[in-house]
């Protein structure tokens, strides 16, 4: 049997990468961009989490088939208590987590696989929600972490 051996280049899919800020909980921001794109992200049946860390990160989903195009609405920002054993004034603190650390500053990250989007015409319609802060296209060839993004 042959062996076939995966490269970089093969777990590179072409997607897009759009960064939100938004300081609003995970399941409104996702109300608001069914509303404002008319598509329906929704809760996936499994969250991003790592074995080496306890960070857990949201993730909403939309595929349409019709498009041949795949959504997904994921939280960049993960927070963590831990707990410090010994005698000191603080023995809980609160630790944050990043999925993609290059992208600290936004709160949000969407994904979109496949498709033909109008880009800015995409962010000018996220830029109208009234929650969110600002949004913009992420470059994704400058990321170190990009391979965080690969879980389907």
């Amino acid at each position: 049997m042959p062996i076939h051996r995966l490269s970089s280049d093969d777990l590179e899919k072409d997607y897009k990468l759009i960064a939100i800020h938004s300081d609003i909980e995970p399941y409104k921001l996702a109300f608001e961009i069914n509303k404002k794109l008319k598509i329906h992200l929704k809760r996936s049946s499994f969250d991003l989490s790592f074995k080496n860390k306890s960070s857990i990160f949201d993730l909403y989903k939309h595929i349409s088939e019709v498009f041949n195009t795949k959504l997904y609405l994921i939280l960049n920002k993960s927070t963590d208590k831990k707990k410090i054993e010994g005698q000191l004034l603080f023995e809980n603190f609160d630790e944050q987590s990043f999925l993609i650390p290059e992208l600290r500053k936004a709160q949000y990250l969407l994904k979109i696989e496949g498709g033909g989007f109008d880009i800015d015409n995409l962010l000018k319609k996220l830029n109208e929600i009234d929650n969110v802060i600002s949004s913009y296209r992420a470059e994704i060839s400058s990321i170190k972490s990009k391979y965080n993004l690969i879980f389907e």
